[in-house]
């Protein structure tokens, strides 16, 4: 007797979720035109029996008009960064999940780093061969004219953030970037209610797009909210300069932060980091002197890290779903692949405020 194909089967056999296959088979809800295809295909070839012969069709039609699977010749989706992200780092999930959706279209992914030397001339990694890359994306690479030299290969492209590009032209690329404001606006609010009259921001602002707007979100909020203006309590040029923020820099720049924070004229009831680490950091460096968290001053970062859940006092956050921005940029690299001469998009992966010890006193 033959074995029934479900949709769960289909979802194994692709690395996609069984709501994703539903959403195909049944032409319901929105999915990307790429991975539709791939889903019918699929079902196809495993006798599906309840797929209907319209969508079969109609994904064989748009098949041949221009597939996404990997040719023999241009087969590498290469990830090109500044500083490879490391254990703690939310990129490492989702470059897990891009990795399963490229393999499953054929695709092999490479990663090359940056050297600081082919930042400054603009030049790509000499192990990297264009004939074999169809197609980049950047993660931790903020350098604003890297990034233009790379849209000038004509290569389909994706970036996963951006440099922050206020005083120059917009960068004409895709772009995948997580929500960054929408939970500091909550939890500031939150805090207003609680009676709360001072707030700081800590975090370089010029670092990178997410940086940039988590610290006016935290600016904007605090003015919305009434409290007292946020830029005097705040420390925007930390880490310091533009070199790389990377879980390991963190450390090494704690004794900086310090001091900072000691040259304060006055410190807020509340500070919002630029991210887990620099939030881990700060209450660090205010135990050093002598000031509790949260019982003097609350802090919260952003990413929820896994320290963000085992740090002490457990850190308030904004939780990343590093599984969807997998799912997203996969699904932006390939419809540029297919599609090469479509609009560049921005697009915004969902984000979840969770709170913790660090900003509970009670």
């Amino acid at each position: 007797m033959a074995v029934k194909v479900t949709m769960q089967d289909i979802a194994d056999a692709l690395g996609l979720s069984r709501n994703t296959v539903s959403k195909a088979i049944n032409n319901t809800g929105v999915i990307a035109e790429n991975t539709k295809d791939l889903i019918l295909k699929k079902a196809a070839e495993m006798g599906y029996r309840n797929l209907s012969v319209q969508n079969i069709a109609s994904s064989q039609s748009q098949s041949s008009s221009g597939s996404t699977l990997a040719s023999s010749g241009s087969n590498e989706i290469a990830m090109l960064t500044s500083a490879m992200p490391g254990g703690s780092h939310f990129a490492v999930t989702t470059l897990d999940r891009m990795q399963q959706i490229f393999s499953s279209r054929g695709y092999s992914m490479a990663f090359y780093r940056v050297t600081p030397a082919e930042l400054q001339q603009c030049t790509l990694p000499g192990s990297l061969s264009l004939k074999k890359a169809a197609a980049i994306f950047c993660m931790e690479l903020f350098d604003y004219d890297y990034c233009r030299m790379l849209i000038d290969l004509g290569i389909p492209l994706l970036t996963i953030d951006t440099p922050l590009c206020m005083d120059k032209e917009p960068l004409p690329v895709d772009t995948l970037m997580m929500e960054n404001t929408l939970g500091i606006h909550s939890f500031v609010r939150k805090m207003a209610q609680e009676g709360r009259k001072t707030i700081g921001f800590i975090g370089n602002m010029s670092h990178c797009r997410s940086f940039f707007e988590r610290g006016s979100a935290c600016m904007t909020a605090a003015a919305l909210n009434g409290f007292l203006p946020a830029e005097p309590y705040s420390i925007l040029d930390f880490p310091p300069g533009e070199s790389s923020t990377t879980v390991t820099s963190y450390p090494v720049e704690a004794e900086k932060l310090y001091e900072m924070l000691q040259n304060m004229p006055a410190l807020p009831e509340v500070f919002v980091c630029a991210n887990d680490f620099i939030a881990i950091n700060t209450i660090g460096c205010l135990r050093r002197m002598q000031i509790r968290c949260p019982e003097d001053i609350l802090v919260m970062g952003f990413d929820d890290s896994p320290e963000a859940r085992y740090h002490t006092p457990a850190l308030s956050t904004v939780h990343i779903h590093t599984q969807i921005m997998g799912d997203l940029a996969a699904e932006l690299l390939l419809s540029r692949i297919a599609n090469p001469e479509r609009e560049p998009r921005l697009t915004y992966a969902i984000t979840d405020l969770i709170l913790r010890e660090s900003t509970n006193r009670s």
